[in-house]
C-alpha cells in the first residue's frame, strides 16, 4: 500500500524536514549552550637526568672517537707491517724506501697519540700500554732492551710476549729507523731488519687485541663503558674515569711532552722529549691537542659542550673551554715548522711560543679542574701527572 492516508511522499517529509531546520536554527522553543573554546595543551618536554646525558655522551664518544680511534690503529700497525716486509725484502733499498717506511711509522704514531689519553680497558690488560710506547723511559729501557734483543739468535713477534717491553714498541722502531745505525748502511743492517718485522708484526699484533677488546663482536668492552657497568659503578663513574684519563694527558702534554724539555734556559734537554729523532714531537703534540677537541665534543656529537650549555645552562663554560683548546692550537701553529725541535729550543723566540704554548694548557688545566667539575658535579680521581 503506498499512500492509505491520501498524502503524496513529499507532503510526508516535508513536516520533518522543517522541525529539523527549526532545531538547527534554534527554533522550537529550547535553550542552547555554547562551550567555553578550549585552550591549546602545550606539550610536556621530559626533563633529563644528568645520567641520562652522560650516557648520551659516553655513546658518541665511544662512536665517533674510541672504537674508529682504535680501527684506525689496527689498520696503520697492518700497513706499517706491510712496509717493513717490503723494505726488508729488498735487495738494496735506497734511501727513498727507508723514507715510504719512515712515513708509515709517523702514521701509525698519528693514531696512536689520537688515542693515546684512553687508559681504561683492553689497552691495560697485558700492559699493552707500556709495550706499545714506554715513554717516558728515565731508566733507559728501551736502548737496553734493543741491544739485548740484536743478541737474540732469532727475532720473532713470540719473543716479546713476555720480555722486552721497552724495545717491542713505538720508541724502539723510532731507533730502528731513524737512528744513526741505518737499516741502510748499519753492519748489523740484516738483524736490524729483523727486527723492524718482528717489532711492526707485534704492533699489529697489540692492536689488534685492543681492537677485538672493545668491538661488540668481541669482548664488547664499548657496552660495559657506555651502560656503566663491568669497570664502573654507572655511567657517571665512567665518566669520571675519562675525563680524569683526559686531564691526566693534559698535564702529560704540558710537563712531559713540553716543560721539561724545555727546560730552563737553552738549549733545553731536546733528548728527553717524545720521538726527537723522528721530529715528530710538535707534531704528535697537535694531534694530542686535536684529541682534546674530539674528546670533549664527542667527536662532534653529543658532547660537553651541549651538555653544559643545554642541560647545565652553563654557556660561558662551555664557550670558555672551546676557547682554551683553540687557543693551544694558535699557539702550537706559530712554531716555525721548517726548524727541528732541537733548533726551536735553542731559539729564543721559539722558546717565547713554546713557554705561551704551556701557559694556555695549564688555562685549560684550570678550567678543567675548576669551572667545568663544579658544573657538572664531577669527582676527578687521583692524577698521576699532577704538576704545576
Amino acid at each position: 500500500m503506498i499512500n492509505t492516508n491520501g498524502l503524496s511522499p513529499l507532503k510526508m517529509v516535508s513536516p520533518l524536514l522543517f522541525s529539523l531546520a527549526l532545531t538547527a536554527c534554534g527554533g522550537g522553543g529550547g535553550s542552547e549552550t555554547t562551550p567555553e573554546p578550549t585552550e591549546p595543551t602545550e606539550p610536556t618536554t621530559p626533563v633529563s637526568t644528568d645520567e641520562e646525558q652522560f650516557g648520551l655522551w659516553l655513546t658518541d664518544l665511544a662512536d665517533n672517537v674510541i672504537l674508529p680511534g682504535y680501527q684506525d690503529l689496527q689498520s696503520k700497525a697492518q700497513t706499517l707491517s706491510e712496509q717493513s716486509d717490503n723494505f726488508c725484502a729488498l735487495n738494496s733499498p735506497s734511501n727513498s724506501d727507508l723514507q715510504i717506511l719512515q712515513q708509515s711509522w709517523a702514521d701509525f704514531n698519528v693514531s696512536w697519540q689520537n688515542i693515546q689519553w684512553l687508559k681504561v680497558g683492553p689497552v691495560l690488560e697485558e700492559s699493552r700500554i707500556f709495550r706499545l710506547e714506554l715513554w717516558p723511559d728515565d731508566n733507559g729501557s728501551v736502548a737496553s732492551d734493543i741491544a739485548s734483543i740484536l743478541d737474540e739468535p732469532e727475532i720473532t713477534a713470540d719473543l716479546f710476549t713476555a720480555k722486552y717491553v721497552g724495545g717491542q714498541g713505538i720508541p724502539a722502531l723510532e731507533i730502528f729507523l731513524f737512528g744513526s745505525d741505518s737499516l741502510l748502511s748499519a753492519a748489523d743492517k740484516t738483524k736490524r731488519c729483523e727486527a723492524v718485522v718482528a717489532i711492526s708484526e707485534n704492533l699489529v699484533n697489540i692492536s689488534t687485541a685492543i681492537n677485538s677488546g672493545w668491538q661488540s663482536t668481541g669482548d664488547n668492552y664499548v657496552a660495559s663503558l657506555t651502560a656503566g657497568t663491568g669497570d664502573f659503578t654507572n655511567k657517571k663513574d665512567a665518566v669520571e674515569e675519562l675525563v680524569t684519563n683526559w686531564l691526566e694527558q693534559v698535564e702529560k702534554v704540558k710537563d712531559e711532552k713540553l716543560l721539561q724539555p724545555l727546560a730552563v734556559n737553552a738549549p733545553g734537554i731536546a733528548s728527553i722529549a717524545e720521538f726527537t729523532l723522528a721530529n715528530e714531537v710538535i707534531a704528535s703534540i697537535k694531534v694530542n691537542v686535536d684529541s682534546f677537541s674530539q674528546l670533549y665534543s664527542a667527536g662532534n656529537g653529543h658532547g660537553f659542550d651541549d651538555i653544559l650549555t643545554d642541560h647545565f645552562d652553563q654557556q660561558a663554560i662551555s664557550s670558555d673551554m672551546t676557547a682554551k683548546i683553540a687557543a693551544i692550537v694558535t699557539e702550537l701553529d706559530a712554531l716555525d715548522s721548517s726548524m727541528s725541535y732541537a733548533q726551536l729550543l735553542d731559539d729564543d723566540a721559539s722558546r717565547e711560543k713554546l713557554t705561551a704554548a704551556i701557559q694556555k694548557i695549564r688555562e685549560l688545566r684550570d678550567v678543567i679542574t675548576a669551572d667545568f667539575v663544579q658544573a657538572t658535579d664531577i669527582n676527578i680521581g687521583f692524577n698521576s701527572n699532577d704538576g704545576d
